[in-house]
């Protein structure tokens, strides 16, 4: 098999198992009683850790090499994922998802700088569009599949998370060939390229982390919310799934429809419809209400992704220091948010911190404007 199609089959196991894990903590969590601030804890700490590594990991698989990285980081992560099935305490649980989220920063950078190595321009594009649709599916699929899974039984769910990740390194260990697509002349067809110096990287960096910053403190919360409205745990998980389906058409649609990688006013425009999907969270009692802002919220969060792993591969040479920076940007983002979320909560009403969220994307838009604006103000480009 190509390496490049080995590649996109382990980003969608990966997250298959991430988004199974993930769910089954939060929701366990939930269940055992566990308050706003810690559910807010459990969805946050292990982002701490991957963020951190995030900005190492990627430059040490630039010199030690992308295989050796993600394997052990793989390692760490189904050790893991097997030992949380065997815990019952919120406190444990928090240790746990700190380690896995180590294991999990040795994967990701690793994966992303792999795939795009030896790709430039249209290339790079189609190889990052294919990649994310990968690991939305695999997304998808661990949120429907966990939800099922953990109606039969909580342990289910952990132990099929771990079993993933060990499939995902038996095909990490795969002999393969090179892709057929680097191995055609360097020169790619014509493409739209994107502007150079003028903020569009950090813009989209700063997007990246205002968008994961809402959603995964809205994500984080929700199983509180979910248990209180008695939305069981198979519908729980079929609504987080449905946000990940959204952000997989968004993926394919941003292939097709290329105007967006030389503008960034669709980009403000998205995250401000994102505004009002976290809000329409705060206010929704049904759960076709859910399922309609997990739609549009899932959209744009594929859209903020898209644009920052595009403008940081084509902006940075180093594909494995790129990769870090670009998860940094969703790992940070993913750990404050439902640390900030979760004390809201705790502080306020049950449905507080969903419009804290909403809030919080919009002031991070009127920055990106503001900073977009006096930049290009600076060197007289006009806007």
């Amino acid at each position: 098999m190509s390496q490049i199609y080995i590649l996109y089959l382990t980003a969608l196991l990966m997250d298959m198992a991430v988004a199974g894990l993930v769910f089954a903590i939060g929701r366990r969590a939930a269940e055992l009683g566990a308050t706003a601030t810690e559910l807010g804890l459990l969805g946050a700490v292990w982002f701490g850790a991957y963020t951190a590594l995030a900005l190492v990991t990627g430059r040490i698989s630039d010199r030690v090499g992308r295989r050796k990285v993600a394997i052990t980081g793989c390692v760490l992560a189904a050790v893991i994922a097997l030992a949380c099935a065997y815990t019952t305490r919120v406190s444990y649980l928090l240790s746990l998802t700190l380690l896995f989220g180590a294991g999990v920063a040795g994967f990701w950078p690793s994966v992303i700088a792999w795939l795009s190595e030896r790709a430039s321009g249209a290339r790079l594009a189609g190889r990052l569009t294919r990649f994310s649709v990968a690991w939305n599916i695999g997304l998808l699929l661990g949120f429907g599949i966990a939800g099922e899974l953990y109606r039969h039984g909580p342990r289910l769910a952990f132990f099929t998370s771990s079993g993933v990740i060990v499939v995902t390194i038996a095909l990490l260990l795969l002999p393969a060939r090179e892709a057929k697509d680097a191995a055609r002349p360097a020169v790619a067809p014509y493409h739209e390229s994107v502007p150079k110096g003028r903020g569009f990287r950090k813009t989209a960096w700063l997007a990246n982390f205002a968008v994961n910053f809402a959603l995964a403190g809205t994500v984080a919360l929700f199983p509180q919310l979910a248990t209180h409205l008695a939305i069981t745990a198979d519908v729980h998980g079929a609504l987080l799934a449905l946000g990940r389906g959204a952000a997989l058409v968004s993926f394919v649609a941003l292939e097709l429809l290329k105007f967006w990688r030389t503008r960034l006013w669709p980009l403000w425009v998205a995250q401000l419809v994102c505004v009002a999907g976290i809000a329409w969270v705060g206010w929704a009692d049904r759960t076709w209400m859910f399922a309609a802002a997990f739609v549009v919220t899932g959209v744009v969060s594929g859209y903020a992704y898209q644009a920052s792993l595009l403008f940081t591969l084509e902006e940075i040479s180093e594909r494995g220091k790129g990769g870090g920076f670009h998860e940094a940007m969703v790992g940070s983002g993913m750990f404050l948010g439902p640390i900030l979320a979760g004390w809201v909560g705790s502080e306020s009403a049950m449905r507080a911190p969903y419009f804290f969220c909403a809030a919080a994307l919009a002031f991070f838009v009127v920055v990106q404007v503001a900073l977009v604006a006096w930049r290009r103000k600076s060197a007289r480009v006009p806007v």
